[in-house]
């Protein structure tokens, strides 16, 4: 395989795993606001995610078809005698080659188990049963981001996988995973779920506020250079 084409088909996997980690990432984050109480957060949150699916579905469908036509045209060359086996070495980088799990369909939403809702429950008892619920979807939601780095990696590696309809599949299933958390654990406790956030800040908000005040002294140093 020319080395121009070579590099174009690294470029292309690359970006494919990219959007799958994006899309994934996208869904741990709303599983990290769900697990801190942070209603606002998962509505932020799921905003990013949709805009991620949306824009992913169209690129990878792209890409993809582009990476088949290389992968075409690599096996002419082999069976005509022009390319040698030995460059078929594919590169597959990324988060999704860590994750592969071999199920095809997203895990379904947990079945909750009864949350008290008699007056006479105590708040400590309550807080047991929805402390337990919200773990059990916020682990459905990390279990369906692995699924998606998985599907990532099928859809490159075997041309198995409709990525887009997997990517889509992913939004699905995160928006009843949220509409699930929405109804049995905030649903009549609103305000006692807005006492509990905070008990486990999201890792991905101190990253985002760390690049923030990198980027804020980059463009510091550009406007001093400008006015200098």
């Amino acid at each position: 395989m020319h080395d121009a084409a070579r590099l174009r088909l690294r470029d292309l996997t690359q970006g494919v795993y990219d959007i799958g980690d994006e899309i994934a990432e996208g869904i741990d984050n709303v599983a990290a606001s769900m697990a801190d109480w942070d209603t606002g957060l998962v509505d932020d949150c799921m905003h990013e995610l949709s805009d991620a699916v949306e824009q992913g579905r169209g690129e990878v469908r792209q890409y993809l078809a582009e990476i088949n036509g290389l992968r075409q045209a690599f096996v002419s060359g082999v069976n005509s005698g022009t390319l040698s086996a030995s460059e078929g070495n594919y590169f597959h980088p990324g988060r999704t080659l860590s994750f592969l799990h071999p199920h095809q369909d997203p895990p379904p939403v947990t079945v909750p188990a009864a949350v008290p809702t008699s007056p006479v429950v105590s708040t400590a008892t309550l807080r047991i049963s929805l402390r337990r619920r919200n773990t059990e979807l916020a682990a459905d939601l990390t279990e369906l981001a692995e699924w998606v780095v998985a599907q990532t990696g099928e859809a490159v590696e075997h041309q198995s996988v409709l990525l887009p309809q997997s990517f889509a599949r992913s939004w699905t299933q995160t928006r009843e995973t949220v509409a699930a958390w929405k109804r049995e654990v905030v649903g009549d406790h609103p305000v006692l779920v807005a006492e509990m956030r905070g008990e486990a800040p999201p890792e991905f908000l101190a990253e985002r506020a760390r690049v923030e005040r990198v980027l804020a002294r980059v463009r510091a140093r550009r406007r001093r250079s400008a006015a200098g």
